[in-house]
């Protein structure tokens, strides 16, 4: 058995994770940037309400189509 190849692969998952973590992390932060803007934009909340509900939507959209699906499942 070769402990290099184990431990290269250890590392490369190490890695994948982190890299997973930090891409939902700046997914959560850009939305959270996003509905702050529409909040200050729209200062009704019912309108804010539905700009929100808009923009999850096409976000949920966006992910259910693309590789970041994983990323939304924690």
């Amino acid at each position: 058995m070769n402990r290099d190849k184990e431990w290269d692969f250890m590392e490369e998952h190490r890695e994948n994770e982190l890299n997973r973590i930090s891409d939902a992390k700046t997914l959560k932060a850009i939305m959270f940037i996003t509905i702050k803007e529409l909040a200050i934009k729209l200062p009704n909340n019912h309108t804010l309400g539905a700009e929100v509900r808009k923009l999850v939507n096409q976000f949920n959209k966006d992910v259910n189509s693309s590789e970041y699906k994983d990323l939304m499942t924690n």
